[in-house]
């Protein structure tokens, strides 16, 4: 498997569940003038595992290795100070797909984040399950139930990362309201200042976002704008419980 070298300029992940805003906060801190952020490079290829043909004895760190070393040359080729890539939580399921020829199963979250991203910073976007998952059923043709346990695998992520070193949290809601603050909070972690300039029209029209992404500024009603009684409730009470969403 890949390590990463010292002089890297790879060394934060955006991570959070699919219509979390990941996109909304990668297009944002792209427009810093030190940083450069790539749009889930290698995580469908790789992680997924869509260009790869699978090697069943060493699946994680085939696919784990191919995604590090995507996010090495993409690193390499920017001229950016720090150079970063966000990927979804569902890109990440991919790698549990080694424990279907592997008993015992290897932890994937330890060995990804705490092995293979060692030292590498991570910055988590938790959104609102009910919200999160009435726009993957809006945009997507997936079921009620998987967009369900997708969002259950975000939470589980979230949970894992609490114990690790070098995370930062961040909720969807506090920055769609709170965009300056909660971007100064991201741009403090990476030792960075905040530039104005990052919080724009333009920002919101970045064109690596896909095309139903894109508007015209960040309007705060998406943070508030939840289906207190969706579908969704019953399959996910105990995780928007755990996660800080609903009383226990």
């Amino acid at each position: 498997m890949t390590t990463l070298p010292e002089d890297t300029r790879f060394q934060f992940l955006l991570v959070g569940a699919g219509r979390s805003g990941t996109s909304l906060l990668t297009a944002l801190l792209d427009q810093h003038s030190q940083l450069a952020v790539g749009f889930e490079v290698g995580s469908i290829a790789y992680l997924r595992g869509r260009e790869l043909e699978d090697e069943p004895q060493r699946l994680f760190a085939q696919r784990t290795g191919a995604f590090v070393d995507a996010c090495l040359q993409a690193a390499a080729a920017s001229d950016a100070a720090l150079w970063g890539n966000k990927v979804t939580t569902e890109q990440l399921a991919g790698l549990n797909k080694h424990n279907l020829y592997h008993v015992p199963p290897l932890n994937i979250l330890q060995a990804f984040f705490n092995e293979a991203l060692a030292g590498v910073r991570v910055i988590y976007l938790l959104r609102d399950g009910r919200a999160c998952i009435q726009s993957k059923l809006s945009r997507t043709q997936q079921s009620l139930e998987q967009a369900c346990e997708s969002w259950r695998y975000a939470v589980e992520v979230y949970e894992f990362l609490q114990s690790r070193p070098d995370t930062l949290f961040l909720r969807f809601e506090k920055l769609v309201a709170n965009p300056e603050g909660e971007l100064a909070r991201v741009l403090d972690f990476l030792g960075l200042d905040f530039e104005p300039s990052i919080v724009s029209a333009k920002s919101t029209m970045h064109p690596g976002m896909p095309p139903a992404y894109r508007r015209q500024g960040i309007d705060p009603a998406r943070g508030i704008d939840v289906d207190a009684d969706h579908p969704c409730v019953p399959l996910i009470r105990d995780a928007l419980q755990r996660a800080g969403y609903l009383p226990e």
